[in-house]
């Protein structure tokens, strides 16, 4: 197998027959003797190892690599993210050797859009037998050949996600014989290493031609699915699709054609039916596959400290969310790259404006919202970071903006198609409208919150029942389902308000434990601490006052009084003072070490201080002032020391350098100067 594959991986890579017999003998050593596929880490570190040249060190990487990918993916598809990352590392390493070697890897521009470097290729017959490729989309503004996106491959194909986010469309196509009824034409696929171009597939190509059959057809898409890092897909032979990525951003792939699981000879591109011909030149300019394997490393590095970010966040855990942001923004900004990353940076200000809001900050998660969505245009992340601001108008009062906010969200994933968009808006039109039937009593705004949290509900479930994919690994498809099935429970929770106010109270107990049983199954000791409340409260409504207390003295990583005190709002503040009516616990202690006291004052929720004042007066006992103002004291030094680090220290750490300790001075003379109080 080994030996089959170097075969392969010698002619992708042009390497000289001096150095192809050095690897087959580096393979066939004894010492060297490592079963592949259940010892990769083992075969890495030994090729770390060899004193070889530098030329049969790539060989054999690449080589193994494959091999590894080759056998999991006839045998069971899909593999961990740790294998996968082990995979990529001794590709990775073959491309981005600084040292001048006569390896060759030669890097062509797609008419799909993405620039490819051959690994491995074996042909048989002047077909495809097995062909693996690392593909890269980049922000450069070339993304193909318009009009020409939609194609099928002659073999089976598999891709695993290296880095960023795309989306694969399957379409259903059918042949029809009248022009004005035909979407688009069939087009016969040629390639060129040279000479003219013939439908022999070349590993290494000039061009490509595709000519115009006038067969016509009309396409129409049946499916999408969104695949991102670590994850991986497949495509039948023939199977038409065509990959969506945003045009700001970066997208990498390791790419398997394999005729053993399928091969339709017949298989080919469709493109616009009034066209005649199209020439795609595979010249991808001054850019190398070390260049490649660099942007793909870096994307990489950066979306792993995104997504446990990202876990942090929704565990509630905001400090150490916060530092894996200030370590992802610090990649960007460091990045030494041909590549436009403006995108990533936005991607990342966004995430701060998520939890600064989480931590009550509403002025500064504004900021930073308003500065990732400066210069970005209409996508996916655009949605998201929208939706946000949606939500932080809402807590600020700007029930007005909150909801011209929201509009515009639904409106443009409306357009794009994008479920999870259209599920949060809908969560964030439906408290607005709530909130101002607070205000002015309206029933109709009462009937159209409870209508749009219904859609949102209805929609969060479409979403986690759409996502039986084949070849997805549980890890992935459990990540996936966390995002609706949250999105399910807040909308649950919210509902039960609506049917309380309608009088409803059997339905209100109902959606409120739902919820609360939802958000177990997450681990977000924030949202579960609020769907304690939420049913707690429907409890209370219906009069069993002993088990509403017990909800809302429920302590899963923090109590709903802690919650209700991380991000402050009039709307969390009327519910503090049910809490306090009800006699519940104000003065509980959250897995961080803080209490309810010390988040409204790291956050400067004055009014929901004086409502803890007043309910820990009565229930202090000696001398109470003393104690009031101890807790002041040392609120303000926990909030002055997160602060000083997370603003002004943190940044320096990340930055590193030969004078990081005397940066650091300075800086930290310069924020206890600025700021009296620290």
């Amino acid at each position: 197998m080994l030996l089959q594959i170097l075969k392969g991986v010698a002619v992708a890579t042009e390497t000289s027959d001096c150095h192809v017999k050095a690897a087959v003998e580096w393979l066939d050593s004894a010492e060297n003797a490592v079963d592949v596929l259940s010892n990769l880490g083992d075969c890495a570190e030994a090729i770390g190892k060899m004193s070889a040249p530098v030329e049969v060190q790539q060989l054999v990487s690449i080589t193994v690599a494959v091999a590894f990918l080759r056998e999991r993916s006839r045998r069971q598809g899909n593999l961990s993210s740790k294998d996968l990352g082990l995979v990529w590392r001794l590709i990775q390493r073959a491309l981005t050797h600084r040292q001048q070697t006569q390896t060759k890897y030669k890097v062509s521009r797609s008419a799909q859009g993405f620039l490819a470097v051959p690994l491995c290729s074996l042909l048989k017959d002047g077909d495809i037998d097995e062909l693996w490729r690392l593909h890269v989309w980049l922000p450069d503004g070339q993304r193909g050949a318009p009009g020409f996106g939609i194609h099928s491959h002659q073999p089976f194909a598999q891709s695993w996600i290296l880095a960023g986010e795309g989306r694969d469309h399957r379409y259903d196509v059918q042949a029809v014989t009248d022009y004005p009824s035909a979407t688009q034409a069939e087009y016969a696929l040629e390639w060129s290493a040279g000479g003219a171009s013939n439908r022999t597939y070349k590993t290494h190509q000039i061009s490509s031609t595709v000519k115009n059959t006038h067969r016509f057809v009309c396409t129409k898409r049946v499916q999408t699915e969104v695949h991102t890092r670590d994850e991986t897909y497949f495509v039948p032979a023939a199977t038409f699709h065509a990959t969506e990525v945003e045009p700001d951003a970066v997208h990498a792939t390791l790419f398997f054609f394999d005729s053993r699981q399928g091969f339709d000879k017949d298989a080919g591109v469709l493109g616009p039916k009034d066209a005649e011909i199209s020439h795609q030149i595979r010249d991808p300019g001054d850019l190398t596959a070390c260049n490649l394997a660099d942007i793909a490393d870096l994307i990489r590095s950066y979306e792993g400290h995104m997504r446990r970010g990202h876990s942090y966040t929704e565990r509630a855990a905001l400090e150490e969310a916060l530092r894996e942001f200030d370590i992802a923004l610090n990649i960007i900004q460091s990045a030494n790259v041909p590549a436009n990353l403006a995108y990533y940076r936005q991607q990342t200000l966004g995430a701060f404006g998520v939890v600064n809001r989480r931590m009550g900050r509403y002025a500064t998660a504004k900021s930073y919202l308003v500065q990732a969505l400066q210069g970005m245009r209409t996508c996916y992340e655009r949605v998201n970071i929208s939706g946000e601001l949606g939500v932080v108008y809402r807590h600020m009062g700007l029930l007005e903006e909150a909801r011209s906010a929201a509009k515009i969200e639904y409106e443009t994933a409306s357009q794009l198609n994008f479920a999870a968009g259209m599920c949060r808006a809908l969560g964030t039109l439906g408290m607005t409208s709530y909130q101002l039937f607070q205000k002015n009593k309206d029933q109709n705004l009462l009937r159209l919150a409870t209508k749009q949290l219904t859609e949102r509900v209805l929609t969060a479930r479409s979403i986690t029942a759409s996502m039986n994919v084949p070849g997805m690994d549980r890890e992935t498809l459990a990540r996936k389902a966390q995002y609706s099935v949250k999105r399910e429970s807040i909308g649950l929770a919210r509902l039960s308000l609506c049917y309380t106010a309608l009088g409803d109270l059997s339905k209100a107990r109902r959606r409120a434990l739902n919820s609360l049983e939802l958000s177990y199954d997450l681990g977000d000791c924030q949202l579960i601490a609020m769907s304690h409340f939420f049913y707690g409260r429907t409890l209370l409504k219906s009069g069993q006052h002993v088990e509403a207390l017990r909800q809302f003295n429920a302590v899963e990583g923090c109590a709903p009084a802690v919650s209700l005190c991380q991000e402050p709002s009039e709307e969390h503040r009327e519910y503090l003072k049910e809490l306090i009516a009800a006699g519940a616990d104000v003065d509980s202690v959250d897995e961080q070490g803080y209490t309810p006291w010390d988040y409204t004052v790291f956050n400067g929720n004055t009014k929901a201080q004086e409502i803890l004042r007043k309910a820990l007066r009565r229930t202090l006992g000696g001398d109470v002032e003393q104690q009031l103002e101890q807790r002041q004291k040392r609120a303000n030094t926990q909030k002055a020391y997160r602060e000083l680090f997370q603003e002004h220290l943190r940044p320096v750490l990340l930055k590193g350098g030969d004078s990081e300790f005397q940066t650091l001075r300075t800086r930290y003379a310069q924020a206890l100067a600025a700021d009296d109080e620290k």
